[in-house]
């Protein structure tokens, strides 16, 4: 086994990687909820001026959606007893990670479609800074 001057640095970011990951995916999915929460609220203060009613209701469906997914994630990933990578269905704890992901993943893809909502709104306003 070869050892670099990084080796410390690489074996530390292994043993705390996962817990990086789930603080990072917990403040990162957490704050965005209340971002596109927020948003959606302002979305509608700003109506008819900016978008339509039917853009801030698709944008409060997804972030209703989003806080939806976000709960059963942290209850989900709190249950397993062990984080790892490679998931074989049938383990310990399985069904847990398989839920959480799904639910991860389903906040993932609302952020996404959350702001391709935004392209009408910048494609029609002169931005002066």
């Amino acid at each position: 086994m070869v050892f670099s001057d990084k080796s410390p640095l690489c074996l530390g970011m292994i043993i705390c990687s996962f817990y990086v990951h789930d603080i990072g995916a917990l403040v990162a999915f957490g704050s965005g909820v209340v971002y596109i929460t927020l948003q959606s609220i302002i979305s509608y203060k700003s109506c008819p001026r900016w978008n339509t009613y039917f853009v801030c209701h698709i944008r409060m469906a997804i972030s209703v959606i989003s806080c939806i997914a976000f709960i059963p994630m942290i209850v989900f990933a709190s249950k397993i007893s062990m984080t790892k990578i490679d998931w074989t269905p049938g383990e310990k704890d399985y069904t847990y990670h398989f839920m959480s992901a799904i639910c991860e993943w389903t906040v993932a893809f609302g952020f996404i479609f959350f702001f391709l909502t935004f392209i009408r709104d910048f494609q029609v306003g002169i931005y002066i800074f």
